[in-house]
């Protein structure tokens, strides 16, 4: 059984990781448009990361279990490796559109995994602050987009 402690471990990991990854990008690229839309985005991690841990530390050390068989995915989230993208190698990326791509569905993934989560939040507050990451997740993926879009339309593919 898993208890809601668990789920909002593994968004503080996912937070984390998702942070590591977007450090890591920024000592990889040589593009200041890029260079700005990372650090922005691991800022935004670091943030996010915050507020659950915030939340985490409101929730009952006996929170419930919750009555719900987790998705494989989900619990391969639970492992040392959750959402690390460890197996990212910045040298085989070798357009910005990739990159950005490749950041597009790590910001997909959590998107989904927050939407899920959602379903097991009892507060209201906590589902509002909930909703405020999913939006800024979602904004992540604008973003992204809309800089894929600049770098075809500009012919760097």
């Amino acid at each position: 059984m898993f208890t809601l402690n668990d789920l909002f471990d593994i968004a503080i990991k996912m937070e984390e990781n998702g942070r590591s990854v977007y450090l890591n990008a920024l000592k990889q690229t040589h593009n200041r448009e890029i260079e700005s839309l990372v650090q922005w985005m691991a800022d935004e991690e670091k943030r996010h990361k915050s507020w659950f841990q915030e939340q985490k530390g409101r929730l009952s050390a006996g929170s419930r279990d919750l009555d719900v068989m987790l998705p494989g995915v989900i619990k391969e989230m639970m492992g040392d490796n959750s959402l690390s993208l460890s197996e990212l190698d910045f040298s085989k990326i070798t357009t910005p559109v990739k990159m950005l791509e490749t950041f597009i569905m790590f910001e997909n993934d959590t998107i989904l995994f927050y939407q899920f989560l959602e379903a097991f939040v009892e507060s209201e507050s906590v589902k509002d602050g909930l909703h405020e990451i999913i939006a800024e997740e979602t904004a992540h993926v604008d973003k992204i987009s809309e800089m894929i879009q600049s770098f075809k339309a500009a012919g760097e593919l």
